[in-house]
């Protein structure tokens, strides 16, 4: 790879679970734009079984876009001579299965819990959480058979605190030993110890002739005090090692880029990162979902610490399992109109059957913009309790401070109108006080994500020249009242000299005009029961700018609540998707 200063030209694959995006970064008149995009679907698996089979399809398109030749003789064509080839190809990958994971700790609420946090920061998908707590007697028979039979890539050990319980956690570490002994060599897990240090050289013993095991600091070191980063970079280590690297067909991509494949979801949460960074308001976060067909991301940036939770579940291959552990109950409330269960179910098992596709009809996408809905309560539940967030913190239990917010992902992005992207990610999210909503059009966030490991100018110069579109400025006030009071007043005065004295109402979603680039002062005159960001009833000056939306109050109140009654229900979501555009 060239070095940093002579990289004018980027190729950036990212091999999702359905399609493989590549897309062209260049430098044009002195600042980095993406100048073409190509997708195929994903080759990972059969008829294929080679990851590099779709990523040449791409560039093949890529080629015909540009006219420029990228591919001869079977590699790619790096660095860039004259007009052929490119400086710097960067792969990221979300494609490959989940690490199947088993979690064995002592206490459920307290060591366990923390595991269960730590393997939600990369992907991986948990099959059973083997527990002392309870047993007057060690069931490790059980526990051995639970191994055996789950076949786990990975065990993460856990438990006791620095200087606390040994016995229950030697206990398990005995029948993790004889499961994986009962199992041939190339089928045996790794072990992650995360426990009480003072066993970590007889647990090394136990296991090491056995299986191989890997040592990180405590998750668990005392009451109330976590210490996940260490394991969930080994964590994140290992899928690489198991997954990333082993998929079939990357060694191909390895000849063509002396950089390591990423997970997606480590590149998009830098670019969180990043843009909490930019806006340099420690009273606040940053917040970044990007919904995928297998796995929803959350990442967010709290006080210079970032966070990242890999929900395995998606608005293809999620929803079926989703609705046999909540129910279809859930999503039945968000549809505006009068559906049966069972045409719910088809059309997620279709959906599932061919996960390329979008909606085509109404029902359709009223029931895929309900499963987005649902994927992001559910997706952002799972990330918060992982979060400190410091001085963003508004309200116990509520969402903090969070401006911007950054959604991404096929399910948001195709909406037919900017209106509904808007209102799904509101209903969703339910964001408090003042946002500005960004939509990543291309889906080139993770992208970019990648590119800042090679050339950091370059994403930020991407970042800056309009890769993410605003949707609007979103104020969400706290409070309760009478539907139809009036709850905030603001004075909306626009930068050519106009002005623009609107009223809320409680119950509703209000929509000013404000356009994309436009800027505004906002003179914000909240009543004294409605929080708006700025304190219980307190007022003052905020600045805001337009989106493809607009200037939004949504004034429905938190946590949304919907009327029980269909009839009503069915009104009232109508009502606010024609506030919107919809």
């Amino acid at each position: 790879m060239p070095e940093e200063s002579s990289i004018e030209s980027i190729l950036i694959a990212d091999c999702g679970t359905v399609i493989t995006k590549l897309l062209l970064l260049e430098r044009v008149e002195g600042n980095y734009r993406f100048v073409a995009q190509a997708e195929t679907p994903t080759t990972l698996n059969p008829p294929w079984s080679d990851i590099s089979v779709g990523i040449v399809h791409a560039i093949n398109e890529i080629e015909q876009i540009t006219g420029r030749p990228l591919y001869l003789h079977g590699r790619l064509l790096t660095p860039r001579h004259n007009l052929q080839g490119v400086d710097a190809f960067v792969v990221i990958m979300s494609a490959p299965e989940p690490l199947r994971l088993i979690l064995a700790g002592l206490v459920r609420e307290m060591s366990l819990e923390s595991a269960r946090r730590t393997a939600t920061a990369t992907y991986t998908n948990i099959q059973a959480i083997l527990s002392r707590e309870g047993n007057m007697r060690s069931p490790q028979e059980m526990w051995a058979r639970v191994i055996r039979d789950s076949e786990p890539d990975v065990i993460l050990l856990v438990g006791g605190v620095e200087g606390g319980a040994t016995r229950p956690v030697l206990e398990l570490a005995d029948a993790i030993a004889l499961a994986s002994y009962m199992l041939e060599k190339g089928q045996r897990p790794m072990v992650l110890y995360a426990g009480n240090s003072a066993l970590r050289a007889r647990v090394t013993k136990l296991m090491g002739d056995i299986t191989r095991i890997e040592v990180v600091d405590n998750v668990h070191p005392a009451i109330g005090v976590e210490h996940l980063g260490p394991a969930q970079v080994a964590l994140e280590r290992i899928y690489a090692e198991k997954r990333l690297t082993a998929a079939p067909g990357v060694d191909t991509l390895s000849q063509w880029s002396r950089l390591p494949v990423q997970p997606t979801a480590t590149a998009f949460s830098r670019v969180v990162d990043f843009l909490w960074r930019r806006e340099g308001n420690p009273d606040r976060g940053v917040l970044g979902v990007d919904l995928g067909a297998a796995n929803t991301i959350v990442a967010a940036t709290f006080d210079g610490r970032p966070y990242v939770t890999v929900y395995s579940r998606g608005i293809a291959y999620g929803p079926v399992a989703w609705v046999q552990e909540h129910g279809i109950a859930p999503l039945l409330k968000w549809i505006p109109e009068d559906i049966e269960e069972e045409e719910v179910l088809t059309l997620l098992h279709n959906r599932a059957l061919r996960p390329w596709t979008v909606p085509q009809e109404p029902r359709e996408l009223w029931v895929e913009q309900a499963v987005v809905r649902e994927m992001l309560r559910s997706a952002l539940a799972v990330a918060q309790s992982t979060w400190d967030t410091g001085r963003a913190t508004q309200v116990s239990g509520m969402m903090p401070r969070l401006d911007p917010i950054l959604v991404s992902g096929g399910g948001i992005v195709h909406m037919p109108r900017p209106g509904q992207a808007l209102l799904t990610v509101l209903d969703g999210l339910q964001p408090l006080g003042i946002s500005t909503v960004l939509l990543d059009v291309n889906r080139a966030t993770p992208a970019l994500g990648a590119v800042a490991g090679v050339k950091p100018l370059a994403a930020a110069s991407a970042l800056e020249a309009g890769t993410l579109v605003s949707l609007g400025t979103v104020l969400s006030p706290l409070g309760r009242a009478h539907h139809g009071d009036t709850i905030l007043k603001v004075s909306i005065m626009y930068e050519d000299g106009g002005k623009l004295d609107v009223e809320a109402h409680y119950g509703e979603i209000e929509i000013w005009p404000l356009l994309p680039g436009q800027r505004a002062t906002l003179e914000l005159r909240p009543s004294r029961r409605f929080d708006v960001g700025l304190g219980p009833g307190r007022g003052g000056a905020v600045q805001a700018i337009g989106g493809l939306v607009g200037l939004i109050v949504d004034a429905r109140g938190r946590p949304l609540v919907l009327p029980d009654n269909v009839d009503q229900r069915h009104r009232l979501l109508n009502r606010w998707l024609w506030d919107v555009g919809g």
